[in-house]
Order: structure tokens, then C-alpha cells, then sequence
């Protein structure tokens, strides 16, 4: 590539990344504004319903009902405070996604028991499934599917969760007998904030950030998330993700950004998460763990030497020096500073 083609790739990029921080920046200030009404109505109901409570006007069965609703208005906070936190981990990109055995029939079945009170569900399974990252977020997955399942889903309805093997995945669908979603919106559903419009026409509550959050969760799992649905007559969406015998087999790429240059380290480890990388941030050689055979380390050249690397990762590893970089002794590929995104990609690629 030459020097001025270089040129104006960076000032394409430039631009792409100032449009998006306009669209962003108005984007947020509609959801602050969706936000305000979503919070003031189950927090009303749990603080009505409490008072009534406190000065003892409920009894029996009343009592109980008042009690699951402000449990259930309570858990509708909570998922919004979750979403919203995880948003902003994401987009500061300090999104960890923990690296562990995790039982995926338990975290489905966990994340249904909150929702039975309000609504019949049926989890149908063929057989125990693991797979490798983080019941946490997992959990926070299945329970927007669901809670999204419930709410787009007429009154009395059944909610149908299924856990089935697909080959080397383990495939989790979740489905309603809803409203249903409009054909030509379908691709843009996982995005930031966006909303079916027949749901916002029924003034149906919503944010917009559940299922680009489930998105983005699930491809840090090396997993993949997808909708069917036709109109009035409901929506599935299915989950994706390999079992740990796959990924024993072929292990998701994880990236280590070893650099003292925090605003470096930021801006790369949001580039590399929001495409699917599992990426871990290290000031210094001592806050390095962990790193096994395929992964890929970005060091800033003169950080720390390649033998000094080697001696510590193995061979197994691959080593990329972020340069301006006066050679290639001991690295397997060097990434003059500053670079593109799209030179990153493929440098670790």
C-alpha cells in the first residue's frame, strides 16, 4: 500500500469512526429518555405495592400476589441495571468473559425459574451440554430471551426453552407465539437500540440493548445468535455456541495486549472484543497469565524482548510487535504504529 492510498484509508476510517460517534451521541440521549420511563414504571409499582404492605391494607392471597409483583418488578430493575452496566463495560471495552467449564442444561434451567411465576415455560432438553466461558453472562442471555419471549407473547401463552446437540454445538432456542417480527427488520434486530416498529407502535417498554447484548455475549463465546419469525404468528431465536469439545479442538483465538500505553490497550482491546476476540489487557510482563499454545501476544516493541517472551509463553505462541519496529528477529510479524484496524486484523489473523 502506498503512502498516500495509506492516507486516505486513515482518513475513511476517521470519518466512519466520527459518524459513528454522532449516531452514538443521539442514540444515547434517546436512550436516557427511554430509560427514564422503563425505570419509573416498575419502580411506582414496587413502591405502591410496598406501602400497601407496610401499613398492613393487604392480607392472605393479597399479600402473596403484592409480594410477586414487587418481585417481579424488582428482577425487571435488575436486568436493566445488568444490561446497562454490561453496555458500558462493552463500549469502555472491560467486558471480561471468564474462561470456565460451565453446564449450560443448569444455566438455562436457572435462568427460567425467576420467569415461572408470570408465565408458563416448557424446557425441553435432550441431553447435558458444556461448553467453555462465563455462567454469568450466559445466564444473562437466556434470561433477556426469555423475559423478550414473555413480554412480545399474549397472556397465557406457553414460552417453549429446547437444549439440543447440533453436530459439535450445542443449540439453545427460545420461543413465543407473539406478535412476531416485520421481515425487513429482521437484520438489524441485534443492533444498538433497535427495536422492532409494531413493538413500538403496541408501546411496548423497551430499551433496545438486550439483544445487541446477547449478541455480543454470545460471539465472545465463539457462538453465534440468529432470529426466525413471521408475523402473528411468533419469533425464535436461536443460540449457537461450541460444545468444550470443540473448542478443546479448536480453541476461539484469545489476544493478549501487553503495552504500558493504557489509551493504546483500550482502543484495540474494544476493536478485537467487538469483533468476536477474547482479549485480556496487561501493563507489565507480571500481569500476564495464562497464556496457552495459539494465542496471540501484542507487545509494544521494547516493552519487553522476544527471547525474554519466549522464554516465559513457549513456542506455541504467536508474537506481534507493535512498532515502528527496526527489525523482525524473534517476532512473528511486527505492526508499524499507527496502524489501521483492518492491518490488525490481519497481522493477527
Amino acid at each position: 500500500m502506498t503512502a498516500d492510498a495509506r492516507l486516505s484509508a486513515a482518513f475513511e476510517e476517521l470519518e466512519r469512526q466520527r459518524v459513528s460517534l454522532v449516531e452514538l451521541n443521539q442514540l444515547k440521549n434517546d436512550l436516557i429518555a427511554i430509560l427514564a420511563h422503563d425505570i419509573k414504571g416498575p419502580l411506582t409499582s414496587v413502591i405502591g405495592f410496598a406501602e400497601l404492605l407496610e401499613e398492613g391494607y393487604l392480607e392472605g392471597d393479597a399479600a402473596l400476589d403484592a409480594a410477586k409483583t414487587i418481585r417481579t418488578n424488582a428482577q425487571r430493575l435488575a436486568t436493566l441495571a445488568n444490561d446497562i452496566l454490561a453496555l458500558s463495560r462493552f463500549e469502555h471495552g472491560a467486558l471480561e468473559i471468564a474462561d470456565d467449564r460451565v453446564d449450560l442444561k443448569a444455566v438455562i434451567a436457572d435462568s427460567i425459574e425467576p420467569h415461572r411465576a408470570e408465565r408458563e415455560i416448557v424446557f425441553e432438553h435432550d441431553a447435558a451440554a458444556t461448553v467453555r466461558g462465563d455462567a454469568e453472562r450466559l445466564r444473562q442471555v437466556f434470561d433477556n430471551l426469555i423475559r423478550n419471549a414473555i413480554k412480545y407473547s399474549p397472556e397465557g401463552e406457553a414460552v417453549t426453552v429446547t437444549l439440543a446437540h447440533q453436530n459439535d454445538e450445542a443449540l439453545v432456542s427460545v420461543s413465543d407465539r407473539g406478535m412476531g417480527i416485520p421481515p425487513d427488520e429482521l437484520p438489524k434486530l441485534f443492533h444498538r437500540f433497535s427495536r422492532a416498529s409494531n413493538a413500538k407502535k403496541a408501546k411496548i417498554s423497551g430499551t433496545g440493548i438486550g439483544l445487541f447484548i446477547v449478541r455480543m455475549i454470545v460471539e465472545r463465546h465463539g457462538g453465534t445468535v440468529n432470529v426466525e419469525s413471521r408475523l402473528g404468528e411468533g419469533s425464535t431465536f436461536s443460540v449457537r455456541l461450541p460444545t468444550i469439545e470443540s473448542v478443546a479442538a479448536s480453541a476461539p483465538m484469545r489476544v493478549t495486549l501487553l503495552t504500558p500505553d493504557e489509551r493504546l490497550r483500550r482502543f484495540t482491546a474494544y476493536e478485537l472484543r467487538s469483533r468476536g476476540y477474547r482479549v485480556r489487557e496487561a501493563g507489565s510482563l507480571d500481569d500476564v497469565t495464562g497464556v496457552r499454545g495459539g494465542d496471540v501476544v501484542l507487545v509494544d516493541e521494547g516493552a519487553v524482548p522476544p527471547e525474554e517472551l519466549r522464554a516465559q509463553f513457549g513456542s506455541g505462541v504467536r508474537l506481534v510487535a507493535l512498532g515502528p519496529a527496526d527489525g523482525t528477529a524473534g517476532w512473528d510479524a511486527c505492526l508499524a504504529k499507527p496502524f489501521l484496524v483492518a492491518d490488525l486484523l490481519r497481522v493477527i489473523q
